[in-house]
């Protein structure tokens, strides 16, 4: 089933494309060979994770598993998402999941996307399709650090709204409290 993809800038359509699930898929298996394949993630995972684990911000929310494990698993989501592809791969609830015990602020997701630059140039990651890739993963972290906020109230956490932990709820509000959630804004 094709759709219709506007691309706009200041109000005027500079871009109308047809986008069909096909097209979607030859799109990612386009930008997987023109990035680099296999290799690229093969090195640009290890890299990333290096960086992660000696980040005094980010390690230890990474103290699980070993480096190489954390590049392990990414490098398989990414192989999965562009390397099949399937383009449900960003969804999936096993990788969502892996993102719910930690709570991921905003300082924390700019710092993650930071250290993916920073392994991009480490690697001499191909241009233009490395800032594609950024863009994917600036639009990707937003979902997941919005996942981690949910399971994270979901646990009885108050977070402020950059997503720092600032208490725990004693207790659920009652109907009609300040912080009820029918409260109208």
């Amino acid at each position: 089933m094709a759709r219709k993809h506007v691309i706009s800038r200041h109000g005027k359509v500079i871009l109308l494309e047809e986008v069909t699930e096909e097209g979607s898929l030859e799109l990612a298996r386009r930008f997987y060979r023109e990035i680099g394949g296999a290799d690229f993630f093969d090195r640009l995972c290890p890299a990333f994770y290096r960086l992660v684990v000696a980040d005094p911000l980010l390690g230890p929310l990474f103290t699980a598993r070993s480096a190489e494990e954390h590049a392990r698993r990414l490098k398989g989501h990414f192989e999965r998402m562009y390397g099949r592809p399937d383009l449900t791969e960003g969804w999936n609830p096993r990788f969502l999941a892996a993102h719910l015990d930690a709570v991921i602020s905003n300082q924390h997701r700019r710092r993650w996307l930071d250290l993916f630059r920073a392994a991009g140039e480490e690697i001499g990651a191909p241009e233009p399709r490395f800032s594609d890739f950024m863009s994917t993963m600036t639009n990707g972290s937003g979902a997941v650090t919005a996942a981690s906020r949910g399971a994270a109230i979901a646990r009885g956490l108050r977070l402020d709204r950059e997503g720092n932990v600032i208490g725990r709820r004693t207790a659920r509000p009652a109907e009609g409290d300040a912080d009820s959630d029918d409260e109208e804004d």
